[in-house]
């Protein structure tokens, strides 16, 4: 599509280490039994290994990853790819459920960030399910095209990968407020609104984003 092969690899490898990461910081918060937690983190880490794999290995055979449903090998990955994330994706969910449900020791506002980035994280579940099942990430104009630099977004078209990253990535960027927070010793009730505000004005934000690409307007217009 008019970028390096290798660049989706690149892209998702860095997007699954962090991914995996934040989760080994805040599985270990929920006061799970060791076999529970054990399993929680081999699901994720067994599901995240098979996404890349099948990205590294498509690449490989200069094919493409997603979306591919005319190549043989491609019309098995892109659907084992996408069982692995509805795997991933539901562990979360009962990660979720447990944080609301489970006494922790995180302090109120981590525990609300920690909460609004699954919560938010969840919702990038809806642009994914638009990609995969129309087979494409652009609305307005074929994939591929002029986009931005690394990520190529396009700046011509819709593109629901903007709205999908600015959600996954709510998991990481609220705990790290709250400990940029209390690094420089803002008050506990601060923190506590400031986390609510943000995580208002973050979503919002995914979600202004996920309509400009419903519409076919892009992120940021180039050309």
């Amino acid at each position: 599509m008019g970028v390096n092969i290798w660049l989706k690899p690149l892209k998702f490898s860095i997007s699954i280490f962090i991914f995996l990461f934040t989760s080994a910081y805040i599985v270990p918060q929920l006061p799970y039994q060791t076999s529970k937690q054990s399993i929680i983190v081999w699901v994720l880490i067994f599901t995240m290994i098979i996404e890349i794999a099948c990205i590294i290995f498509q690449a490989y055979r200069g094919q493409q990853s997603h979306f591919n449903i005319t190549d043989p090998i491609g019309r098995k990955l892109f659907p084992l790819m996408g069982i692995m994330i509805s795997v991933a994706y539901f562990t979360y969910f009962i990660i979720l459920i447990d944080f609301f449900r489970l006494s922790t020791s995180l302090s109120a506002a981590m525990l609300w960030a920690v909460r609004f980035g699954i919560i938010i994280l969840l919702f990038g579940g809806i642009s994914g399910f638009m990609m995969a099942s129309g087979l494409k990430h652009n609305v307005g104009v074929a994939d591929g095209g002029v986009g931005l630099p690394f990520t190529n977004w396009s700046t011509v078209g819709g593109d629901l990968r903007v709205s999908h990253f600015i959600s996954l990535h709510a998991l990481q960027l609220l705990p790290l407020l709250v400990l940029l927070m209390t690094y420089i010793n803002i008050q506990p009730n601060t923190q506590l609104i400031t986390i609510a505000i943000t995580s208002a004005v973050y979503g919002s934000f995914a979600l202004l984003t996920l309509i400009q690409a419903i519409n076919g307007q892009p992120f940021i217009r180039l050309h």
